[in-house]
């Protein structure tokens, strides 16, 4: 089935990565002959210490040129419009990285829009890092494009002194803290609301579910306002006291605020795998293996798993990830929440329900 048209994070200083340890590495070799290079990385905004970056960018003598995004869609939206502007010959900017949800990976990956990762550089030996479970994924059995760069959920973050109890989907609909809640700008992870909260699934093409859940989501947004950008903050500061949130966002944003709180309601939430991959017209697609190979490094994504507050799915770093996020049940769910959340999948060209449905459900919360 033909997927429609392509229309989603900064981890603590790498101070026990040693320069004399890297250089005696065959990734610093490998690097050590790029010196001339830039990598292009594009990724989730609030999901990279500056130092990942600049520790690779010092120890594999490049550059690195890093921006962010805020939502699937709007890297969807990034790569089609590149692709436009190239189909009609003009200049286009590329990228070597991205980070794509797996519904969004799958998407590229049966599109042939990402390009197999480097084996001589990305070896089995590092690949074996990973959990079993990030080694079994459907959108790529065995790794061959991409490796994970986190995995967490998307429930609801909320103030625990505003709510003594977790709420759950519903209270969205509440007009008691209208103007105080915000729904992430991502279509799917939007209806995903409306969905569980009419007990739906939130993978659903029966067009008479859908269509009432888009009845749902208006009703939502005449409480709660769009945001993927800067609801982070704005929970941090306490000025949202609800919001669909990524379990990595809600922790970033409780170490400024403690009194904010991450739940996966009853009717559940959403699993989601970032993936670190190569499109299929990256420039630079040789060291864009070797960060792949250096982020697979367990010290490395330990770092980056304690900074972003999530699991990497890198089952060799979990012996340097600090004690207290691996007892987090938002970003180490127990068995009884995973058991509640469900991966969003690329519907092919049932996606076009929600694009259109989307559009309705946008412009009526517009005007």
């Amino acid at each position: 089935m033909a997927s429609p048209p392509i229309t989603r994070r900064d981890a603590l200083r790498l101070g026990a990565i040693t320069a004399l340890a890297f250089a005696a590495s065959p990734l610093a070799a490998a690097c050590g002959q790029a010196s001339d290079q830039r990598l292009r990385i594009l990724n989730w905004q609030n999901y990279v210490d500056p130092n990942l970056v600049a520790d690779f960018e010092s120890q594999a003598g490049v550059t690195v040129t890093y921006s962010t995004y805020d939502s699937n869609d709007a890297l969807a939206d990034q790569l089609a419009l590149a692709g436009v502007s190239r189909r009609r010959g003009r200049d286009a900017t590329t990228v070597d990285l991205i980070v794509p949800s797996d519904n969004l990976f799958r998407r590229l990956r049966d599109q042939e829009r990402l390009r197999p990762l480097d084996t001589a550089v990305v070896t089995e030996e590092l690949l074996g890092r990973l959990d079993p479970a990030m080694r079994q994924l459907d959108a790529d059995p065995g790794n061959r494009f991409g490796v994970p760069w986190a995995t967490g959920a998307t429930g609801i973050g909320y103030d625990t002194t505003v709510f003594p109890e977790p709420p759950d989907w519903r209270v969205f609909l509440s007009a008691e803290h209208a103007g105080r809640m915000t729904l992430l700008d991502e279509r799917r992870e939007a209806f995903a609301a409306a969905l569980y909260a009419g007990d739906g699934d939130p993978n659903t093409t029966d067009p008479a579910e859908l269509a009432t859940a888009e009845d749902m989501l208006v009703a939502m947004l005449a409480n709660a306002e769009l945001d993927a950008a800067t609801y982070l903050g704005r929970l941090a500061g306490g000025e949202l006291v609800a919001a669909q949130a990524f379990s990595t966002d809600l922790l970033q944003a409780q170490q400024a605020n403690p009194n904010l709180a991450f739940v996966v309601p009853p009717q559940g939430g959403t699993r989601w795998v970032d993936l670190l991959c190569v499109p299929d017209d990256a420039p630079n697609p040789e060291l864009a293996s070797r960060f792949v190979a250096f982020y697979l490094d367990p010290k490395v994504s330990a770092a980056n798993a304690a900074a972003i507050r999530a699991d990497t799915g890198n089952a060799a770093a979990r012996e340097f990830v600090p004690a207290d996020l691996l007892a987090e049940p938002a970003a180490f769910p127990s068995e009884a929440d995973a058991a509640r959340l469900t991966s969003l999948r690329d519907l092919g060209d049932d996606e076009q329900l929600y694009i259109e449905a989307w559009d309705r459900v946008t412009s009526a919360a517009q005007g």
